[in-house]
Formats: structure tokens, sequence, C-alpha cells
């Protein structure tokens, strides 16, 4: 997964996947309901660190950080959010 899209869309996938609703994983997590269903359907720019680790956390995963095959500098990144701003 490489986007925030990607993650919404995974993490409702797992809950339908164990039955929970969106309002039952938002209290475990400390996350308002509105909240959760915006990151779901991609529906947030941003998503904070901590809800993230915790909504997590509360599904049973955590965060592990996997080599791509490519390399990918501070540069391109820059780059990149300059073109995007730029369309």
């Amino acid at each position: 997964m490489n986007t925030l899209k990607e993650v919404g869309a995974e993490v409702a996938k797992v809950r339908k996947s164990r039955g929970m609703t969106q309002a039952e994983l938002a209290k475990l997590s400390g996350l308002g309901q509105s909240t959760l269903a915006r990151f779901e359907t991609a529906g947030v720019t941003e998503f904070g660190s901590r809800k993230l680790l915790r909504l997590l956390e509360v599904m049973g995963f955590e965060l592990a950080f996997v080599p791509t095959s490519q390399e990918f500098t501070l540069d391109d990144a820059l780059e990149q959010r300059r073109r995007k701003a730029a369309s």
C-alpha cells in the first residue's frame, strides 16, 4: 500500500470482514465515526500518525517499513508535490 486511500480501503475491508461497524471501530480507537468514514472512503488528505497507529493497534496490526525496489529521495517527493500543485 502506497497511499492513504489504499490504507483506508484496506481498513474498511478488514473491519467489514470482522463484522464490525464503523461506529464500533471508531469507539474502540477513540475516533469519531465520521472521521473513520472519511478515512475509509478517501475523504481525507491527511490522517494523523497517532490516529493511524491507534487504529492499527485496535485492529491487531502494526506499522512496518518495507523497502521499495526503487530509490525515492526527498527531491523526488518535492518534485512530485510541485507537479501536483501545478496541475
